[in-house]
């Protein structure tokens, strides 16, 4: 690692590996990941904004939701969990109830606490963000406002050395180290310094999120750089232009501080990673609706450092780490990006549609993002065996009912239940892909019991959708979703469309060539 990268005179750009080069998301071994950094309480209060108060020109926020999640450190730490690996956590919180929480929270994602320092001298950071949305006017949630309560000070003395002594233990155990340094105040000199050299005298990766500082060299003999954009202009001084400035500055910054990567993120327009030896490559942004680049960076190093601590090429942990940043800015929020979300990124482009395939598990966390969107929620469901233009009617009206449409699939079991054993005429995965390749169908989720009850309680739709043939008919899920406020719309039918009149005319067809015959 200490080996100085000879300047080239004609640099090459390697062009991006795209995901689906990469077959799908690629088997690691279990990881022990080792993160320090300020890990933080970010707690969002969500809520409508209806009104402007009467005693200053200000929204008034209707809450209607707490939730609180580990931030920074924190979030990196939960995202590697979420990505299968085995996390030690290397921090400081206060003395307080919040930094309680906090441990509590990381115990349950089965992160490893032992080396949380507890610092009477210092509260918890808690960042605080008001999220309000107009939901008489459609729009999308927005944050309103932030409070940060924190102490940016150094470590006193003795904590700095008990930091120090709890971190070269750690590092006996663990196959790399994540560095999120956010500057404030954990993460001295000195702590830096036995973090770096501590894992170059291992020989593991150690990767870092830098703070904005003009001297990086405090990063000097780290393996990888993770910089944005800004971090970078301030500590190279130059400003990131057009491509030939990225590279120049990812290779600066590779020669000047001993690194064997430096990878640049630039928002909008992608990555840029520099390597020790001459490779450089360019990933593109994918194209994705941007909601909150909240988290953005810690998904970053969380991907890219765990791929690379895996033993992947820079470059293929790159195109992974810039795939999953892009998922995450859909999200309102710090949302953990999982396997599942990576995989299913990682598939074919062709089967893009299948992404809205959802079990009943993963429809949650999917539907609770929407919500935080603002979006309103609306449900169908049926067999859906043999598509006809009544089903496609009945879908394009309830999709227009609200902002996401759920169709819950009948699995063929129940199917079988419902109409005989001769049904269903396709398999559950086929009409799911057939229903999840339509515009009108936002997700598709499949559900094992003859009735809808449940899948309803799990999706909490806002708006239930029937045919107009269960009018005066009790409904699965009415009950349920008119107490929570919801409602049912009941969808006009196409008179002589059914799925059992179909197969009773190809049955009937079908006969009377065999007779003519």
């Amino acid at each position: 690692m200490g080996r100085i990268m000879a300047r080239r005179k004609t640099p090459s750009t390697t062009p991006p590996e795209s995901p689906r080069h990469l077959h799908g998301l690629p088997a690691l071994k279990p990881l022990r990941v080792l993160v320090a950094g300020e890990v933080i309480l970010d707690r969002y209060l969500w809520g409508d904004v209806a009104r402007i108060s009467p005693e200053a020109p200000i929204p008034i926020l209707r809450v209607q939701r707490r939730e609180e999640k580990p931030g920074n450190a924190g979030f990196v730490m939960a995202n590697l969990r979420a990505l299968g690996a085995e996390v030690s956590a290397l921090s400081v919180v206060g003395e307080d109830r919040n930094g309680d929480l906090l441990r509590e929270i990381f115990t349950d994602l089965g992160i490893n606490t032992r080396s949380i320092l507890v610092d009477p001298d210092r509260p918890t950071i808690v960042k605080d963000r008001m999220l309000g949305s107009v939901q008489a006017a459609n729009r999308a949630t927005q944050q309103l406002l932030r409070v940060d309560d924190e102490d940016p000070s150094p470590l006193k003395p003795a904590r700095e050395r008990d930091l120090i002594a709890r971190l070269k233990s750690e590092l006996r155990n663990c196959d790399g180290v994540l560095i999120s340094d956010i500057d404030k105040g954990m993460l001295t000199p000195a702590v830096l310094r036995s973090l770096i050299d501590g894992g170059r005298a291992r020989g593991i990766p150690v990767i870092v999120d830098p703070r904005r500082t003009d001297d990086f060299s405090i990063y000097r003999g780290a393996t990888a750089l993770t910089p944005n954009r800004y971090e970078t202009e301030i500590a190279t001084g130059m400003r990131l232009t057009d491509r030939a400035a990225w590279r120049k500055a990812a290779e600066t910054l590779v020669r000047k501080l001993g690194l064997e990567a430096c990878l640049i993120t630039l928002d909008r327009d992608g990555m840029y990673l520099a390597e020790r030896g001459g490779k450089d490559t360019y990933v593109s942004t994918a194209p994705r609706e941007v909601y909150d680049v909240t988290g953005a960076g810690d998904v970053v190093l969380s991907v890219f450092g765990m791929f690379s601590i895996a033993g992947l090429g820079f470059s293929s942990a790159a195109t992974i780490a810039n795939l999953a940043a892009s998922i995450e800015v859909t999200r309102i929020g710090t949302e953990v990006i999982t396997r599942e979300d990576l995989a299913r990124a990682l598939g074919p482009a062709h089967a893009s549609y299948e992404r809205k395939i959802h079990s009943a598990d993963e429809i949650k966390g999917a539907l609770d993002r929407e919500r935080r969107a603002g979006r309103r929620i609306a449900f169908t469901n049926g067999c859906f065996d043999l598509l006809h233009a009544g089903h496609i009617q009945s879908l394009a009206f309830a999709r227009a009912q609200a902002d996401v449409l759920v169709v819950g699939l009948n699995s063929d079991r129940s199917v079988r239940q419902l109409k005989g054993d001769t049904r269903p005429i396709y398999p559950a995965a086929e009409r799911a892909r057939i229903l999840a390749a339509l515009e009108a169908v936002d997700y598709v989720v499949v559900f094992e019991e003859t009735r809808a009850e449940k899948i309803i309680r799990t999706v909490k739709p806002d708006v239930l959708i029937k045919g107009e043939d269960w009018r005066d008919k009790p409904v699965d899920g009415q009950a349920f979703v008119e107490a929570r406020g919801g409602r049912v719309a009941l969808a006009p039918l196409l008179s002589g469309r059914s799925t059992t009149a179909t197969i009773d005319r190809l049955n009937s067809k079908a006969g009377a060539e065999k007779n003519g015959a």
